[in-house]
């Protein structure tokens, strides 16, 4: 006897797009890395956004951006303004990113005056509503004088989630959230350990990025990442949720997860080559997805939302995390830390 057929769920492809202060506020001697960081060119190619927008277009597929804006303090609006608007050209949805980190660039002597940022830089957790609510329009009205139009969802910088974010959110006119990585970092509210699907926090629709749980490592949970997780885990997250209907499922990505730097010197920008094991990673992910519309529907955050929103409306149960699977945790184990230990052995 056959079952109902079920109807496929959303898996949003979303990528974190930002620049690295390269610990430049500790050793102001060092280059801040900007859009190079985030294209990665190699003999005349970018191997990271570059890559993943040609990537995303051979499949047709649409990608959620989110574009960490505070970086506009010291570099201005023209290096990530470029870059948005490579990724607007592609068709791609847009939406904000806050590293606070670079905010410390506020102080006019950051380069006479070294230091170490103290914990808790790079979080909007820990600080009063008010202030958070005021960041948050801050970035929202940079992304839209960057893009030409305002952001509706938003993801906090290290995915360091916490109660105070969501009230600001509301304030500062954003509806969709995407903040909470249980696998990388576990909230300290019990109400934000969140694995998948779509769930109303204060009013906003939190979408999280999935974490899920690998055969063998009783208790721990991974998130899903094209950086952390082989080809093989990410089909059976896939294919584990679709099972039960947990949806939507999201990867977490960043454009500099597909190019290698190669570092020349502490003071000194790296050269960048292809990471060609990542990068097919992400082909055969989204030959994966084309190969099964019956089970996955690729989606945006802003495609997305008016749907997100009638589900995250509707009662639910508590679903446990999406599993992986014993296959993919061997391949991760091979491609992540054994194929690099013997990249690094003498020739």
């Amino acid at each position: 006897m056959t079952g109902r057929p079920v109807a496929p769920i959303d898996v949003c492809l979303s990528v974190d797009v930002e620049f690295s202060p390269n610990n430049a506020l500790a050793r102001p001697e060092r280059p801040v890395l900007g859009p190079e960081w985030v294209y990665g060119r190699a003999g005349g190619r970018s191997e990271g956004l570059g890559f993943l927008l040609d990537c995303l277009d051979r499949h047709g597929f649409g990608g959620t951006f989110f574009v960490e804006v505070f970086n506009t303090i010291l570099l201005g609006d023209g290096p990530m303004g470029g870059v948005v608007a490579d990724i607007l050209a592609r068709g791609q949805d847009v939406q904000l990113h806050l590293h606070p980190i670079w905010r410390r660039f506020l102080n006019p002597r950051w380069r006479e005056e070294p230091m170490l940022p103290p914990a808790g830089s790079d979080s909007l957790v820990g600080r009063q509503p008010a202030e958070v609510a005021s960041l948050l329009r801050e970035g929202c009205d940079i992304l839209e004088r960057l893009s030409g139009r305002r952001p509706l969802a938003f993801r906090c910088g290290n995915l360091d989630a916490g109660a105070v974010l969501y009230p600001a959110m509301r304030s500062a006119g954003l509806a969709l959230a995407s903040n909470i990585g249980v696998g990388l970092m576990r909230p300290a509210d019990a109400h934000l350990q969140l694995y998948a699907g779509t769930h109303v926090i204060d009013g906003i629709v939190e979408v999280p990025v999935t974490s899920y749980r690998p055969p063998l490592l009783r208790g721990r949970l991974l998130l899903l990442t094209i950086t952390g997780s082989s080809f093989g885990e990410i089909a059976a997250v896939l294919a584990s949720a679709a099972r039960r209907g947990i949806g939507p499922v999201v990867v977490l990505m960043h454009p500099h997860d597909f190019r290698i730097a190669l570092p020349q010197g502490l003071n000194v920008p790296p050269r960048y080559i292809a990471d060609r094991l990542r990068q097919r990673r992400l082909e055969k992910l989204c030959r994966h997805l084309a190969a099964h519309p019956e089970r996955y529907r690729v989606t945006t955050f802003a495609d997305a939302m008016a749907g997100w929103q009638d589900a995250a409306a509707q009662p639910r149960r508590d679903d446990p995390p999406p599993a992986g699977s014993l296959t993919g945790l061997a391949a991760r184990v091979v491609e992540n830390r054994l194929l690099p230990a013997l990249r690094r052995l003498p020739q």
